[in-house]
């Protein structure tokens, strides 16, 4: 059995998913971090997770979205060089539990190999991703709902996660 792991990685969560060789979704997760935790201790954290995620699932393939590189409206040089350090620090320690470099994987390729898009509606991205993954899996994607009727946060770092993952592996299969 083939499984695959697919990561979506910031400095304050982490959206973890396994997707199984029938394409499956064996494991949904996010990962919160408290926001005083230094970014070492967070990749501590997030390797003992790992360990579990390998000891469990054993994945064959480790996709990580690969981190942003253009400035966004609200971002600063101080946040995209944390997000890209904590993003090493992860796949370094991917690089430790599995034994493999992790691949990373540009969420809009992924996206495009799913057939999944994105109007340039402002803010509509999350909604759809997370009714792609929805449709996709029924009940298997399981989240709440906010008061307001959102769905709860977090929900949108696992579903990115399991793109990720179904991403990489069609990317793969394009390119063999």
């Amino acid at each position: 059995m083939t499984n695959t792991l697919g990561l979506d990685i910031s400095s304050t969560k982490i959206g973890v998913a396994v997707i199984g060789s029938n394409d499956e979704l064996l494991h949904s997760d996010i990962i919160k971090f408290k926001s005083e935790l230094p970014l070492e201790d967070r990749a501590a954290i997030f390797e003992s997770i790992m360990r579990k995620i390998e000891s469990k699932y054993s994945p064959y393939y480790v996709f990580v979205e690969e981190p942003a590189i253009m400035y966004r409206a609200g971002s600063t040089a101080h946040v995209m060089a944390k997000l890209q350090r904590f993003n090493g620090m992860c796949s370094y320690a991917c690089r430790k539990v599995f034994k493999q470099n992790a691949t990373l994987v540009n969420v809009r390729k992924a996206r495009k190999a799913l057939g999944i898009k994105i109007p340039r509606q402002k803010n509509i991205a999350k909604h759809i991703i997370i009714e792609y993954v929805k449709n996709t899996y029924g009940d298997d994607f399981k989240y709440q709902l906010t008061y307001k009727g959102n769905p709860q946060p977090g929900t949108d770092d696992r579903a990115d996660a399991i793109v990720v993952a179904l991403g990489g592996i069609a990317i793969t299969e394009e390119t063999s």
